[in-house]
């Protein structure tokens, strides 16, 4: 059972896999290149750097008294106390984030093909099924 679920969602993946242009493909080329990788780490960066200048410092009535949250704390505060390197390997980790995404859409991409097929011929397995179900439909 597991078998044809797991078949059942590939199919559904490849039906809009089967219809890639040159533009996705270029897409999962381009996140597959270090420097565009390093790119969108840095932009991710910042998007994060704006939330991390929070100043949650006035809620720090309502935490917990030994969270040591000062008035003036921003979230970048509160996390460079728990640990000073955490910008680096948020970084890190988003730029890896990146990079296997490229990784999965390059094999679904190269996939594509066989799954289309694959959705083919289970379409045409059960063309008998759905024309015996309308059949009845059409009787009752």
């Amino acid at each position: 059972m597991r078998l044809v679920s797991a078949a059942a969602v590939l199919c559904a993946i490849a039906l809009p896999a089967a219809a890639q242009s040159q533009r996705e493909a270029d897409a999962v080329r381009a996140l597959n290149e270090p420097m565009v990788q390093e790119g969108i780490a840095m932009a991710m960066t910042g998007l994060a750097g704006i939330v991390l200048d929070t100043r949650v410092g006035p809620l720090a009535r309502y935490a917990d008294p030994d969270a040591d949250i000062r008035p003036s704390d921003t979230l970048r505060d509160l996390e460079r106390r728990r640990d000073p390197h955490f910008e680096a390997k948020l970084h890190d980790r988003t730029r890896r984030a990146v990079a296997a995404t490229g990784a999965i859409a390059g094999d679904a991409l190269a996939m594509s093909g066989e799954l289309a097929k694959t959705a083919d011929r289970l379409r045409d397995a059960l063309a008998p099924l759905a024309g015996a179900i309308e059949a009845y439909s059409d009787d009752n």
